[in-house]
């Protein structure tokens, strides 16, 4: 864990993203982002992109999170989790108030690696593919309205 004032870290680009997905896995299994998790607040933590389809191909680790209003943190979070990644090339998804479009990415097809209670995962992914197909149509009717501006 950085502490303020430590000197920022920059990771070599040698750590692929199967490898720091690896690393992010073997946090969740070892009780460290467990730890990561209680210590910023975040209730559900998830892999999805590229990195869970083609670990080998991926040109970086999409994260997504869920965090209580008004958390703070956000940059200490991302910094702890390139730390346990040994990557800078960590992408951060907060799923609390984000576009449906952004909430089903980061659900539908992730794989969880932390949940504070048993069943989070699936009722926010439930959620999220409910409220994405829901607001269809408001997208549909957008991409009309822009082809005929």
């Amino acid at each position: 864990m950085r502490l303020p004032g430590d000197a920022p870290v920059s990771y070599s680009r040698a750590v692929s993203v199967a490898d720091s997905l690896d690393r992010l896995r073997a946090a969740a299994d070892d009780g460290r982002l467990e730890d990561l998790a209680r210590r910023h607040g975040v209730t559900l933590i998830t892999v999805f992109g590229s990195a869970v389809r083609n670990p080998e191909r991926a040109r970086d680790l999409d994260v997504a999170v869920s965090l209580p209003a008004g958390a703070h943190g956000l940059l200490a979070l991302v910094g702890e989790l390139a730390d346990l990644t040994a990557s800078d090339d960590v992408d951060l998804l907060v799923l609390d108030g984000a576009p449906p479009t952004s909430r089903f990415s980061g659900l539908v097809g992730a794989q969880p690696l932390y949940e504070a209670s048993a069943g989070l995962f699936a009722r926010t992914q439930m959620a999220a593919a409910l409220e994405f197909y829901e607001t269809a149509w408001l997208r549909d009717l957008d991409l009309e309205r822009m082809a005929t501006s």
